[in-house]
């Protein structure tokens, strides 16, 4: 079911879903590199140019070319002569372009690859044809050195690309005896690590200024980067913010606070707020409790309860920025529950619950790499118990649920004793942009503001976007009909010590519940108005 399986931990909604204390440098950790042997792993790699072959820019083979490389990185970056893997890295130079800067794009997860950047840097490079793009693939997923299962993982299993809880009690004892104490290798110091170390090496024959963006945990991988390698970059954009100490374990309860507050931003619209009354939260409250009674029976699956699959489905909503205004038409509807509303319904229900293509973004993620790092250094101590993460779920009204499958796993897992420097902040001079979204519902606004607290010196510059979802850049959209988050990031590129020009925020298109796009409404309701 589209929008009913276990969700990507912080999975991206970078295109539209119209188809996811002080500052201190960080110490030596246990198994993974400190700044000083960063430094010296720098030194080294910068010494081999990098090796590049023909490819397309897309992973389907489509596209304009491209350039492709396989960097050997250590390992264990404290034993650099020792095994290495191989940290796979796309540069997209749009033709024409002047080659004036470099812009690493690191995507997030953890787990993704960078597949997701492949489009978003062509069209980037519509407007922006003098950047070069670089997109990697953190370790363990894409082509660097995936952790993967290939039997559980084949189209034919029993859920296609995604692993069910039965398959991992044969996947997990698999990763155990292919990886052994290796996969402790596997975590977010040592992919930091891997990126300084491709950054030196591709400088020696392209000494270009680089830039690096992270997005969603891809934030938190720029980081540790930071921590690393303090002075390599020029500049460093973070877009929708998961700060040192931040615990994945509370990501259901994450998004039911970010529904409370989206439909705070619907009870002050004239339209929204006629239909949904003047506290669209406990309107939305009441029907899931009596959806929980059997309240509008009609609508509902065969042994699916019905406010499960809308507390899914409206987590998966609030990730995408054009599809979320389409959230209180369905609670409207159902509370009502007219026979009008029932026929819309049912095409509601069966338009997220439709299986759809197999997803290149999902081959190439790797769920050993996502379960490695979040159990590591990405939970609560103590964690949570099973019972506490269910009753989270059991009374929300937005949750994609994840926590179900990392519930079952997180006892059994060979985790890895995590750096020091995860829960420590960078000591850097290096300007920074930050952009967060007020609507995110991955990366909570309110839990990513203590980053902004540890930033502060010179050129290092804090935003918010307040209609903004997860990632800025694809949700900031202004009446020009660009991204009012690229415009910014980009004016970051071509001069970081010059002061951001935040103006475009003025002009963001404010969200409209009249859900206007007639072929949306159509594919979710059958009707041409999502509300009558």
């Amino acid at each position: 079911m589209k929008l009913l399986h276990a969700a990507l931990p912080l999975a991206l909604a970078l295109v539209p879903l119209s188809q996811a204390s002080c500052s201190s440098s960080a110490p030596e950790a246990a198994g993974g590199p400190d700044a000083g042997a960063a430094e010296e792993a720098e030194e080294d790699a910068g010494a081999a140019p990098v090796e590049w072959t023909k490819c397309t820019l897309q992973s389907e083979g489509k596209g304009p070319s491209a350039e492709c490389a396989r960097i050997p990185v250590p390992l264990d970056a404290k034993a650099p002569g020792g095994k290495t893997i191989d940290f796979f890295v796309k540069r997209y130079r749009p033709k024409g372009g002047k080659h004036l800067r470099a812009l690493w794009m690191l995507q997030g997860g953890p787990g993704g690859s960078g597949y997701v950047f492949e489009k978003i840097a062509e069209q980037m490079a519509t407007r922006f044809p003098d950047v070069d793009y670089y997109i990697p693939d953190h370790r363990g997923t894409g082509e660097s050195s995936r952790l993967g299962c290939p039997a559980e993982e084949a189209s034919d299993s029993e859920a296609g690309l995604a692993i069910t809880n039965e398959e991992w009690a044969t996947c997990l004892p698999a990763l155990k005896a292919a990886h052994g104490e290796d996969l402790r290798f596997y975590d977010t110091t040592q992919a930091a690590n891997d990126l300084g170390v491709a950054i030196a090496r591709i400088q020696t024959s392209d000494p270009q200024p680089a830039f690096v963006l992270g997005v969603s945990y891809g934030t938190y991988w720029a980081h540790r980067y930071l921590q690393l390698f303090p002075g390599q970059a020029s500049g460093v954009i973070l877009d929708s913010i998961v700060p040192p100490g931040t615990s994945l374990a509370r990501q259901d309860a994450d998004s039911d606070e970010a529904a409370r507050d989206f439909l705070n931003v619907c009870k002050g619209d004239a339209l929204c707020g006629e239909k949904m009354g003047p506290d669209p939260w406990a309107k939305t409250q009441a029907l899931f409790a009596k959806l929980k009674t059997g309240h509008c029976p009609d609508i509902a699956l065969p042994d699916f309860p019905t406010h499960i699959l809308f507390r899914r489905a409206f987590a998966g909503l609030l990730m995408d920025p054009t599809l979320r205004t389409y959230i209180p038409p369905v609670i409207y509807r159902a509370d009502r529950c007219e026979p009008r509303d029932v026929t819309a319904l049912k095409v509601f229900v069966d338009a997220v619950t439709q299986e759809g293509p197999e997803s290149e973004m999902m081959k190439q993620w790797g769920w050993g790499l996502t379960y490695n790092i979040i159990f590591s250094e990405l939970w609560e101590n103590p964690a949570p118990t099973a019972s506490e993460l269910a009753l989270i779920r059991d009374n929300a009204v937005a949750s994609r649920d994840i926590t179900e499958q990392m519930s079952f796993l997180y006892e059994g897992w060979p985790r890895y004793s995590p750096d020091p420097s995860s829960k420590a902040y960078a000591d850097t001079d290096t300007p920074m942009l930050f952009l967060q979204g007020g609507l995110d519902p991955a990366t909570l606004l309110r839990k990513a503001r203590p980053m902004r607290e540890h930033f502060t010196r010179p050129h290092q510059t804090w935003v918010e976007v307040p209609t903004a979802g997860h990632t800025v850049f694809a949700s900031s959209t202004t009446s020009e009909g660009r991204s009012c988050g690229t415009r910014m990031i980009m004016g970051f590129l071509e001069d970081p010590k010059r002061a951001v020009d935040t103006s475009c925020i003025a002009d963001v298109v404010p969200l409209d519940f009249s859900n206007p796009r007639t072929a949306f409404t159509s594919a979710l309701f059958g009707t041409t108005d999502a509300w009558e």
